[in-house]
């Protein structure tokens, strides 16, 4: 199954490496296309794999594919912002700047960091609550799996992505 996931997201983003706007940043219309273009297959992708691991009907895979592309679009901004706190502090780490300034420079970033991590995590449990309440226990453990394997595949093939455009 994990092959089969590969295989229809690679072409994705190969894509991106053809001169194509990188995956998740705004550039104007073309790259909202784009976008759209990928989530729109990563929606059919999780639907199909819903109904085939969970046994459930095509509107209720829709439905929990619906709110999972919701809770994808929730978390962007605040995924973005820590990982523009992460550089802000990296950046800090690696200056020429004393310890004790680095102290004082790095400590408001890091509060800010571990807000922006327990928001990420609070929208985590309250998708995963929503969805673990319309299934039954054993859908419960299916859904779990099948989010955490489309998760790691995901990962993967945007990591091949990165390899194969040499950054």
């Amino acid at each position: 199954m994990y092959r089969v996931f590969l295989a229809l997201l690679l072409p994705i983003t190969f894509l991106a490496g053809q001169g194509g706007p990188p995956a998740f940043k705004e550039r104007g219309p073309k790259a909202g296309l784009w976008r759209e273009q990928i989530v729109l297959r990563l929606h059919r992708m999780r639907m199909e794999r819903l109904q085939q691991s969970l046994g459930i009907s095509a509107e209720k895979a829709k439905s929990i594919a619906d709110r999972w592309e919701q809770f994808d679009l929730d978390g962007r901004d605040r995924r973005q912002r820590a990982r523009q706190l992460q550089h802000q502090v990296n950046d800090i780490l690696l200056s020429p700047l004393s310890e004790e300034e680095k102290n004082t420079s790095i400590r408001p970033l890091v509060e800010q960091l571990l807000a922006v991590r327990l928001q990420l995590q609070e929208l985590q449990r309250k998708f995963e609550e929503e969805i673990r309440s319309s299934l039954t226990p054993a859908q419960q453990g299916r859904f779990m799996l099948v989010a955490e394997e489309l998760q790691r595949a995901l990962m993967e093939a945007l990591r091949q992505q990165k390899l194969e455009r040499g950054q």
